[in-house]
């Protein structure tokens, strides 16, 4: 009887046993799960709390750039009615009816007018010079293709050659005061003047001046949630880079 009780009392003892590992098992179980979810839920409250960081900074920046741009469009204003009522501008207008402003446009024009140039070169130059003959004009736009400069604007490139049937050097020099006094912004890089007993010739090689209009758009940011896109975009452009010349290499040999 003494070894049924042992025997029975062993028993309870190792089914407690059990008992309260499964128990302590469900507790640390569940803990860790609980830990985890906090974990993952912390990562994701940091990378928003991070991506909103980055958001504001955005937002202060545009701001700020708004801002300064009404402050400067309030000072442009102000330039402007300066030059509306500049004398030296109003002298030199083409037309009475025209702003003082239009004077600006016509000396700078925004587009690379070919055609607009080559008439003007002929009529108000050459053409307005009495006893000129005008032999031969070339106009190209040299700055076409390429990129423009952000202060140099762009030119039309042109060489023209006239000439004198009396020989004389007046009317050379009438010219090139015309094109000192031109409000459009000619420069002139070379003059060549050839001369006979009969007939003279000048030749010039100039350059015409153009401003491009500048264009002003609003732009959209896109803000990763976190660095490593654009760690990930980096790295892969890197990928294509060395593979593409990788088959460069593989190619020329």
């Amino acid at each position: 009887m003494a070894d049924d009780k042992n025997k029975g009392a062993a028993i309870r003892k190792r089914q407690q046993i059990d008992s309260s590992n499964r128990t302590m098992f469900t507790f640390v179980a569940g803990a860790a799960f609980i830990v985890g979810v906090a974990i993952v839920v912390s990562v994701f409250l940091v990378q928003q709390i991070m991506f909103n960081v980055r958001v504001i900074n955005e937002k202060t920046k545009t701001a700020k750039v708004l801002k300064n741009n009404i402050v400067a469009v309030s000072d442009l204003k102000k330039e402007l009615r300066v030059l509306e009522s500049n004398e030296a501008l109003s002298s030199v207008k083409i037309r009475q009816e025209n702003s003082a402003l239009q004077s600006v446009l016509d000396a700078l024009p925004s587009e690379p007018n070919v055609d607009a140039l080559g008439a003007s070169l002929q009529e108000k130059f050459v053409g307005a010079v009495d006893g000129l003959s005008l032999d031969s004009l070339i106009i190209s736009n040299d700055t076409g293709s390429g990129k423009l400069s952000k202060y140099d604007g762009g030119h039309l490139s042109f060489s023209l050659s006239v000439s004198d049937q009396s020989g004389g050097m007046d009317r050379f020099k009438e010219l090139l005061t015309r094109f000192e006094k031109s409000i459009r912004v000619i420069e002139i890089q070379s003059t060549e003047i050839q001369s006979t007993d009969k007939r003279s010739t000048m030749s010039i090689k100039g350059r015409a001046r153009y401003e491009p209009t500048r264009h002003i758009e609003l732009k959209t940011k896109i803000i990763p949630l976190s660095d490593n896109s654009k760690a990930k975009s980096s790295s892969s452009s890197k990928v294509k880079n060395k593979s593409n010349n990788k088959t460069e290499e593989q190619m020329k040999k």
